[in-house]
């Protein structure tokens, strides 16, 4: 068994520092609250209530690894919690459509626009041929709300497109095996997992004070490549893929 002291210059023992980041109960606990975040809201079928509860999670679990400079296990933190956010979504939808469908903002609306778009091929809800003024709500306030607000309302603007990409994929899922990987589209994925990079990216200036870009490009060069690739690599897909992708799992 390994003593929490370590020794100091003069041969005396000092106590080791305590690394939150590093004690499992933190991951378990953010786990739980993914969850819970997840679903208790949504099984309530409160559409307000349910970004606002996991924003606030997220962000207090972020900051932690990020005040401390370690974007890569805020990266994984947030993977984490997207993926079971995501899960939690998809399932729920799949067993209680009716019930999710609330916790979704014009969430009937949303879901009926997708049955159309997987039988005619016409018109997907969301898209940025669509809908371009939202997306571009969408990505000025993951960018700039996550600079302005240590991460808050970024990740309150990821929070909601996920829930909704986890709806979206529940309900068409309970069309059959096809109709949920229809529902898991490429460039969707794409982009959210480009939004959760810069996301976390941008929202350690304010927690660590430190407002250089050089500062972070110099460190975390790759993180903002890959992010940014994704995001265009999800819009370049957006433009060439649903019809293909519609296709090939139409139900």
């Amino acid at each position: 068994m390994h003593d929490s002291v370590q020794a100091a210059p003069n041969g005396t023992a000092k106590p080791r520092r305590y690394d939150l980041v590093k004690d499992p109960i933190y991951y378990v606990t953010f786990g739980f609250f993914a969850l819970l975040t997840t679903a208790l809201p949504a099984a309530l079928g409160q559409p307000n209530f349910l970004p606002i509860a996991q924003t606030v999670a997220i962000t207090l679990f972020l900051a932690v690894p990020l005040r401390r400079g370690r974007i890569g296990t805020a990266v994984i933190v947030l993977a984490t919690w997207l993926a079971l956010q995501l899960l939690v979504m998809i399932a729920g939808s799949a067993l209680l459509p009716l019930v999710f469908e609330r916790a979704i903002h014009d969430g009937f609306a949303y879901h009926r626009a997708l049955l159309e778009w997987s039988a005619t091929g016409h018109s997907l809800p969301g898209s940025i041929l669509q809908n371009p003024g939202s997306r571009l709500i969408e990505f000025l306030g993951i960018l700039l709300g996550s600079l302005l607000s240590a991460g808050l309302v970024g990740l309150w603007f990821l929070m909601r497109a996920v829930n909704q990409f986890g709806y979206g994929v529940g309900r068409l899922a309970l069309e059959g095996p096809s109709g949920l990987l229809l529902g898991l589209m490429p460039w969707r994925l794409a982009t959210l997992a480009g939004y959760a990079g810069l996301a976390a990216m941008l929202a350690q200036p304010l927690l660590v004070n430190i407002w250089r870009p050089t500062h972070y490009f110099a460190r975390q060069r790759r993180l903002a490549a890959v992010s940014v690739a994704l995001i265009a690599l999800g819009l370049v897909l957006e433009f060439l893929l649903p019809g293909l992708w519609r296709t090939i799992w139409a139900l």
